[in-house]
């Protein structure tokens, strides 16, 4: 299967990467021009964190994209005084000024991984988590707007020798030589004293029919201390000097944001930990990394993140780098 996109269109695909610098710049012909701004609004001089709180409700688990002037938003909306979730959705032109929250998912859907465009329409997964197993989905859109009901399309199958909960979280799906590599998290600590969330990686042509690349082990194991007790999940992943660069929240208990290297997607090299600037509002734990490209000037990184403060509220943070190590 082949995806085949106009220039724009690849562009505006590109997202958080610098695809709408280069949009400009084809457009006025100016190639040898400096960068142009993606979020003409932001100025991370003004940025406070959290960067968004909300008194009543746990923001969890953002997803973004840079688009058209502004950065979309989805996330986990969850509300622990009707124990419910939904997939939340808004913009914001600064990251000092939030869009009405909507909901765009039935009750019990929650973990937005990423949108990517395919064709003619916007692709949001994320996860079913109201009924065991749990498994991964994908809505649609035209406008980014309205979005379709969910669509199951992964579970791992018997041919899975470490999954043995029999259950998938927290996909991402990237797009890369014409296939579609998902992301998704296992598990073997469902229901016991005991066990580890690993990230496990599938591949498809068309989003439908997918091979699990990672049968027999996963492609981030628990095997490092700072991944204990209990694992790792929620990861991002981008090209960063000619190779891919993921972050990935390890441990739940303790949770930190760890990064790790790769050439094929499938086989990483772990690095360690992120230095991850902490605040009153994060200090319990923080994970759940999103690494948005192109807000402001060239070479600079901005990561949205999930923390949670000591009595258990969980919020977002933004945090700047130039290396996606380092983030202050």
């Amino acid at each position: 299967m082949k995806t085949v996109f106009t220039r724009r269109q690849w562009l505006e695909q590109l997202g958080g990467l610098a695809g709408m610098t280069l949009l400009c710049r084809w457009a006025s012909g100016e190639d040898k021009a400096g960068p142009v701004p993606g979020l003409p609004k932001f100025d991370y001089r003004k940025i406070k964190n959290p960067v968004w709180r909300l008194p009543e409700i746990h923001l969890r688990d953002p997803a973004a994209l840079l688009h058209q002037g502004k950065v979309h938003l989805w996330f986990t909306y969850y509300d622990p005084k009707q124990v419910t979730w939904h997939i939340g959705q808004s913009a914001t032109e600064d990251f000092l000024h939030f869009e009405p929250i909507r909901l765009i998912s039935p009750s019990g859907y929650a973990s937005p991984g990423n949108v990517i465009r395919v064709g003619d329409e916007w692709i949001l997964c994320y996860q079913q988590y109201a009924k065991f197993p749990h498994y991964l989905c994908i809505a649609r859109s035209k406008d980014l707007l309205h979005w379709s009901e969910p669509e199951k399309i992964f579970n791992t199958g018997p041919e899975n020798r470490w999954n043995i909960d029999r259950r998938t979280i927290d996909p991402l799906i990237v797009p890369w030589k014409d296939r579609y590599y998902l992301f998704y998290t296992g598990s073997t600590r469902w229901g016991r004293k005991s066990g580890h969330n690993l990230i496990g990686l599938a591949v498809s042509n068309d989003l439908k029919h997918w091979t699990d690349l990672s049968p027999e082990r996963p492609v981030i194991p628990a095997d490092q201390p700072y991944e204990q007790p209990d694992g790792n999940e929620n990861n991002w992943v981008l090209r960063y000097q000619g190779r891919w660069f993921m972050l990935y929240s390890a441990s739940l208990r303790d949770q930190k944001i760890a990064y790790a290297l790769s050439d094929d997607l499938v086989h990483w090299e772990k690095k360690g930990l992120c230095n991850v600037k902490i605040f009153p509002e994060s200090r319990r734990r923080f994970g759940a990394p999103v690494v948005l490209e192109n807000l402001a000037g060239p070479g600079l990184y901005y990561m949205l993140f999930q923390g949670e403060d000591p009595i258990g509220h969980v919020s977002f943070f933004l945090l700047e780098s130039r290396n996606l190590v380092d983030w202050q």
